[in-house]
């Protein structure tokens, strides 16, 4: 076919509330930071994306924009070369590989709906409708954003873990979840073992994940998990720090091991199959850079033996979408997706994203099937630039 030249490359960057506070080991947050991106082609249509909403991604964004001007949104080698020829290359770390993965998926977007096929069906095939998703569940149920010795305060009241069995149970209500996360504080291994010894209790069927981010030591990570193993969760997350500690905690425990920290990107894969270091790799597409990585990653990981599953934090539901394109087109894709899209106070698609009884439809029409709602976007904007040739 014709090519498909980029004429023009809109980013904004955005903030909406969360519903809800974030609590975990890394940050207690009320809030979440996009960067939307609107990719233009000669030919008139126009493919949405989005990544991180840091500045300095942000930043990188408008940076990669510009060397992606007049290129053929075909071709997938000249326009990751603004990262460089090699991962050795790339001087940009976390924050390039996350920027190009916006621009990427605004690519991958606009030549779909060029070709008037689903973004599903150009990275393989449209094979599921419905995709489970998870539901986020925070280290404890707060007011508001607090210091850190605040939430450890609240967590030392044992009696506390009932405010977030009762969260869980509120999500099943509302929207049939049947997959949760727990995301711990990494501080008190007797609050994690309670609370999830709870929350099994309240939801004998449910499919639990138990993410600390790494914060346990692998001494007490392993004993926790031990404790925990009888449980029957779906998988421990990131239960402790370095693959060599994860490694170790597998050995000792029956539960498969996730990471989405450790393995992020082609070099790690090799040392993870060797070392047996996980059951699954729980791949971010921001940190992977883009949809061809997590592609490859996926396939190469599926053929180890080792189970991929999609990785997301609070995108708006141009990135949730994206991810439900991804599960639908890879069988190897068998987990419920991470979404974090209802807990968003607002969303900046014209059609609402649902889940219902635990899951979400993949839109119809080419492309991811979504459209821009203007109006919702300039309500959450904080600052935008349009690049041009």
């Amino acid at each position: 076919m014709a090519k498909l030249d980029i004429t023009s490359i809109h980013l904004t960057r955005v903030s909406i509330p969360l519903t809800m506070v974030h609590a975990g080991s890394m940050y207690v947050i009320e809030k979440t930071e996009r960067t939307v991106i609107e990719l233009r082609l000669e030919n008139g249509v126009t493919g949405l994306g989005e990544t991180w909403g840091t500045p300095d991604a942000y930043a990188l964004a408008q940076r990669f924009a510009k060397d992606w001007l007049g290129k053929d949104a075909l071709d997938r080698f000249a326009l990751r070369e603004v990262l460089g020829k090699s991962t050795y290359d790339n001087r940009f770390g976390r924050n390039g590989l996350a920027a190009l993965a916006g621009l990427d998926l605004a690519a991958w977007d606009a030549v779909a709906r060029s070709l008037k096929m689903s973004l599903a069906e150009l990275i393989g095939a449209r094979k599921r409708e419905s995709i489970d998703v998870v539901s986020t569940l925070p280290a404890a149920i707060l007011p508001r954003a607090v210091s850190r010795k605040e939430l450890t305060d609240h967590l030392d009241v044992l009696a506390n873990t009932k405010l977030v069995v009762q969260f869980a149970l509120d999500q099943q209500r509302k929207s049939g979840f049947r997959s949760f996360k727990l995301k711990s504080a990494a501080y008190s291994p007797e609050w994690d073992w309670k609370l999830l010894n709870e929350l099994r209790e309240a939801m004998p069927q449910a499919r639990i994940r138990f993410d600390p981010n790494a914060n346990y030591g692998a001494a007490t990570a392993t004993e926790l998990c031990r404790r925990l193993d009888s449980l029957g969760l779906e998988f421990f997350e990131d239960p402790t720090g370095e693959l060599e500690g994860i490694a170790r905690l597998k050995a000792a425990v029956k539960t498969p091991v996730a990471t989405n920290m450790w393995v992020v990107k082609d070099e790690h894969l090799v040392p993870a199959i060797r070392r047996q270091a996980v059951d699954v790799v729980l791949g971010d597409l921001f940190m992977w850079g883009g949809i061809d990585a997590w592609r490859r990653m996926a396939r190469v990981a599926h053929a180890y033996g080792l189970k991929p599953a999609l990785h997301s934090v609070y995108e708006t539901g141009i990135a949730t979408v994206a991810n439900l394109h991804l599960a639908s087109a890879l069988p190897e894709v068998e987990y419920p997706n991470d979404s974090g899209l209802h807990f968003l106070s607002s969303d900046v698609l014209a059609e609402p994203q649902e889940v219902k009884d635990g899951a979400m439809r993949l839109p119809a029409g080419p492309g991811l099937g979504v459209t821009l709602d203007l109006t919702k976007l300039e309500k959450v904007t904080l600052e935008s630039a349009e690049i041009r040739g």
